[in-house]
């Protein structure tokens, strides 16, 4: 068989998982997912919450770390996964359970059977002249996050809301050399009694602006002009859930109880209203630091996987004895539903292994429509193609007289009886259950001092196919197990990355299976 043909020139499909940020949450969920065996797809357009902080804290093990290390690190830590991160923004959302959408600002387009959101929020500050330059420095929000940089010092809570009383409350923890700043508003008697017993002092005048020296924050200054002196500020922030892309899919975000902003609901894995959307972090949890968003993240995409297993469960039970038979009736069948099943493209495992080859005989099993045979024969090859499919036999035979081109079932027919200088068998399946006589007389076809060739899918990037599993099939390791030691040379066992094949010509996964083994001349 040749090389695959993408579903459309921009499209990047069959991920198992699609994250959508990039963040604390969206990382650890494809951790989790990497760690499962899941393909996953990660888009993030870069822009963390946290960004304008210069470092995080309360994080085991990375305490006091900038946050965009933070992420360098974690993304670090999927490579070795089958995990992509991409940067890039995405534009649109569609499709639904099994077969989500997502295309970004250069126009490709991912396709998944699962969506994770971990957008995160904006948080919107207050409207007051030269807070928001200091936003992240000496304007802090969270005293869990910031309030041991800033102890003992002189701290101004500025109210925004009904709420602000929890946090000024909260916030004389760190410090007793705190004011709070009523911007205005008449502090009701709770707030006067619960502060004063702390002495905490109470400012109702408006704030104006927020007053710097020597790059830092050295006060506030109210509207009739009085400066209040003060080393930093903590303001109640009201924020928005970015998740403007999911109204596509019809989840839009809900009041948060607390009434400082919108949120998506989602219950404790994460699941939200949509089937196959979850979600993660802040974007359905602004109180979560970055901790407690890489747990929520965590957690999220172990329940992803569980409910990815339980369909393929219930999938694999309603195939159950429905298999079809894998002869050249069925072949045909699948060759006759389009004009041209494939690229037409030659294998690029085959162009590495082959070319420093000196041409001689080649057998191509499972030749398809005769792209590999056909570019053998152009190196010098003197080139037979043999396919279980009269069809693809004919379609290949059109592209190439001087081919021997010959239809026949590798498990039933025998194979031509001339010996080989290259055999080669690309992403052709020969089922474990027809034993291994197939495969012994595939590797008879070799003359002495020849290359055996296979290459497969890896099948730890496989899916079921038809009721079959990857584990049904022999795999290159496999084959290379049966090759008697004392007979044959192992020269390649192993799964490498897919070089990248010509436009148009692949991108369903990522690695191969490669067996190269050389028949010894004794």
């Amino acid at each position: 068989m040749t090389a695959h043909t993408q579903s459309a020139p921009h499209s990047l499909s069959d991920a198992d998982v699609l994250v959508i940020g990039g963040g604390a949450a969206g990382l650890s969920a494809a951790l989790m997912l990497g760690r499962a065996r899941r393909r996953v797809v990660v888009l993030d357009n870069g822009t963390p919450r946290n960004a304008p902080a210069s470092h995080m804290h309360g994080v085991l093990g990375r305490d006091h770390t900038s946050p965009l290390d933070y992420l360098k690190h974690g993304r670090a830590d999927l490579d070795r996964y089958d995990v992509r991160v991409v940067d890039a923004t995405v534009t649109d959302l569609g499709g639904h359970a099994g077969h989500f959408t997502a295309t970004t600002d250069d126009g490709t387009t991912f396709t998944a059977r699962r969506l994770i959101v971990t957008t995160g929020l904006t948080d919107h500050l207050p409207d007051v002249p030269g807070l928001a330059e200091r936003w992240g420095r000496d304007v802090v929000q969270c005293p869990y996050c910031d309030g041991w940089e800033v102890r003992d010092r002189r701290i101004g809570v500025l109210r925004t809301s009904p709420m602000s009383l929890h946090h000024a409350t909260l916030w004389r923890q760190w410090t007793d050399r705190m004011v709070y700043l009523t911007d205005g508003a008449e502090p009701t008697e709770d707030e006067r009694t619960r502060l004063g017993a702390r002495g905490v002092d109470i400012v109702t005048t408006p704030v104006t602006s927020v007053e710097t020296a020597d790059d830092a924050l050295s006060g506030v200054t109210l509207a009739d002009g009085t400066v209040v002196p003060l080393d930093a500020l903590a303001v109640g922030l009201r924020f928005s859930a970015r998740s403007e892309l999911l109204a596509s899919l019809g989840l839009h975000a809900v009041p948060h109880t607390m009434g400082l902003g919108e949120v998506i609901e989602a219950d404790p894995t994460g699941a939200t209203s949509v089937p196959g959307v979850r979600v993660a972090g802040n974007v359905s949890d602004p109180s979560a630091t970055v901790i407690a968003a890489t747990a929520q993240g965590s957690l999220v995409g172990a329940h992803t996987n569980l409910e990815l297993v339980m369909e393929e469960t219930d999938a694999a039970v309603a195939r159950s004895g429905e298999r079809p038979t894998l002869d050249g009736a069925f072949w045909d069948e699948l060759y006759r539903e389009s004009d041209r099943r494939w690229s037409g493209n030659p294998n690029p495992p085959l162009t590495l292994v082959a070319a420093p080859l000196t041409p001689g005989r080649a057998l191509d099993v499972g030749c398809g429509e005769g792209a590999d045979a056909v570019w053998l024969a152009q190196q010098g090859w003197e080139t037979t193609g043999v396919d279980i499919s009269a069809v693809a036999v004919d379609r290949a035979r059109d592209l190439d007289d001087s081919v021997t081109w010959e239809t026949r079932d590798l498990v039933h027919d025998p194979l031509p009886e001339e010996s080989f200088d290259l055999v080669t068998m690309h992403y052709f399946g020969i089922l474990r259950s027809d034993g291994d006589d197939a495969v012994r007389r595939l590797a008879a076809t070799v003359a002495p001092g020849g290359t055996l060739l296979m290459v497969s899918h890896a099948r730890v990037q496989g899916h079921s196919w038809i009721g079959f599993e990857p584990t049904d099939f022999w795999s290159p390791s496999e084959v290379g197990a049966v090759l008697d030691p004392a007979e044959w040379e192992i020269r390649v066992d192993e799964t490498r990355p897919r070089p990248a094949p010509p436009a148009g010509a692949g991108g369903h996964h990522v690695d191969d299976e490669i067996l190269v083994a050389v028949r010894r001349t004794r």
